[in-house]
């Protein structure tokens, strides 16, 4: 990647929002974020999001749509922790927007400033130094931001004045750090991949045997009507000799995934990533969209094979009650909020490569203006990836699983300056870190689930990132 950057422009316009920025500090008495986007020659975030080693960085992407954002350091670091951590997030949000000064590009999609997020799946309960860079709640505000939309580029700066900063030294430092960025990737391109590696899985027969012996006990348990749904998950161990490189699986990933939506959140010692079918929310203006995703089937080798069973998954009593589950409990969920709800009747069948999911889209207009935050705590965790009844389900959960979900499962995603923004479920997802890839998966266990034909449904559901991981 080689590109003619708009140096002058960019120095141009952060120095004068600096130097307004300290002299809002000074009036203020508090810090003020500023914010600046310029148009800039096409880039391909992905690259540059693979070449920036070891530093805070993310990805976000939706390769069908042309859509890309990578992110590098932070200008602001928001966390939360505990049941409360996305109202942290949300008046952290409003009061850094409260206190900003912002130089926008009406023509990007987005209006800054945006802020990446990521959500743990419940509030800590068992500590994990797996996950020690992984909070249960982050919003990042990154120091630079590149966003690509169809054949268009944007660059937005973020920068965090004080009452004393140096102006000249904070816009030089940021000039520094996009020459870096932009230094280390010049000549790559997303065109090539790298050679297949070699994985060792580390599992013994003792853990299947605990997911079949699970299956029964939470079956029984629905069988006395103790609870309607508990969704199990798995987590899968794999080791490479060398290690793994984040750009080089979100490369794969783009490659084989392109309809899902990618997402990586490295930090200088692991990376949380994947390639997610399935939306929590995206909320523009009053318009809020979801997904209701639950109920699998594998895919056939002969296309009238795949047709095949497709049919039977859209016949399948069992995946179909799974399935309804999901969709009444989000219509529950989003009725009060909205003037107009519109929900299909049947399911249709969303394919991916390796899995056919039932899927029911749902759109809601708002009856008023909501914070995104809000309706991530009203909607998370979905029956699709926790159980009903919703209050009790991860703690059941609990029990059967012995590791820490952490992210896995969690929500993810971005947040604008006017508060639209999308985020999606974190499965088909992998933490990496060095050497060693823990990979997770999931089922939804209702009335009638079969051991065996759950462990293979969580199989398929690795597949994705196991080939991403090695190439294979």
């Amino acid at each position: 990647m080689s590109i003619a950057f708009p140096y002058a422009q960019i120095t141009q316009k952060m120095s004068a929002l600096v130097e307004a920025g300290q002299q809002e500090a000074v009036r203020r008495g508090h810090a003020i974020l500023v914010s600046a986007t310029v148009d800039i020659p096409p880039v391909e975030p992905a690259v540059l999001f693979g070449q920036a080693h070891g530093q805070e960085r993310v990805l976000w992407e939706q390769p069908s749509q042309a859509l890309s954002m990578a992110a590098f350091g932070a200008a602001v670091r928001l966390t939360g922790y505990g049941h409360s951590r996305f109202s942290h997030i949300s008046r952290g949000w409003r009061t850094l927007l409260s206190r900003a000064l912002i130089d926008a590009a009406p023509a990007c999609p987005f209006l800054a400033p945006v802020g990446l997020s990521g959500f743990a799946f419940e509030p800590s309960h068992r500590r994990d130094a797996d996950w020690e860079e992984y909070p249960d709640a982050l919003l990042l505000m990154p120091r630079l931001l590149f966003t690509s939309y169809q054949e268009s580029s944007w660059l937005t700066v973020n920068l965090l004045t004080t009452s004393d900063c140096g102006v000249q030294a904070a816009v030089d430092d940021a000039v520094a750090a996009l020459q870096a960025l932009l230094s280390a990737a010049a000549g790559k391109t997303d065109r090539t991949t790298a050679p297949p590696v070699s994985l060792e899985i580390r599992q013994d027969e003792t853990q299947r045997a605990r997911w079949r012996d699970a299956v029964v006990k939470i079956v029984n348990d629905i069988e006395r009507g103790t609870l309607e749904k508990l969704v199990l998950a798995r987590q899968v161990t794999a080791y490479s000799q060398q290690m793994f490189d984040p750009g080089d699986i979100v490369n794969r990933l783009r490659l084989g995934y392109s309809y899902c939506t990618l997402f990586a959140f490295a930090g200088a010692k692991s990376c949380f990533v994947g390639a997610t079918p399935e939306r929590l929310i995206r909320l523009a203006g009053r318009t809020a969209h979801t997904d209701c995703l639950a109920g699998s089937a594998r895919r056939g080798a002969t296309s009238d094979e795949d047709h095949a069973l497709g049919e039977a998954l859209l016949a399948d009593r069992k995946e179909r009650r799974e399935h309804a589950v999901v969709v009444r409990t989000l219509r529950e969920l989003l009725a009060p909020s909205c003037a107009r709800l519109t929900v299909p009747d049947t399911p249709r069948l969303l394919r991916m490569p390796n899995v056919q999911h039932l899927h029911t889209p749902v759109e809601g207009v708002l009856k008023e203006e909501t914070d995104i935050f809000a309706l991530i705590e009203r909607l998370h965790p979905t029956p699709a990836t926790g159980g009903l009844p919703r209050q009790t389900a991860p703690a059941l959960s609990r029990a059967y699983e012995d590791f820490a979900r952490g992210w896995y499962a969690g929500p993810v995603g971005w947040v604008d300056g006017r508060g639209d923004g999308e985020f999606v479920v974190a499965i088909r997802s992998a933490l990496l870190r060095d050497h060693t890839a823990r990979l997770y998966a999931g089922c939804g266990i209702v009335a009638g689930s079969d051991p065996e034909r759950e462990y293979a449904e969580s199989c398929l559901k690795l597949r994705p990132m196991l080939w991403a991981l090695n190439g294979r």
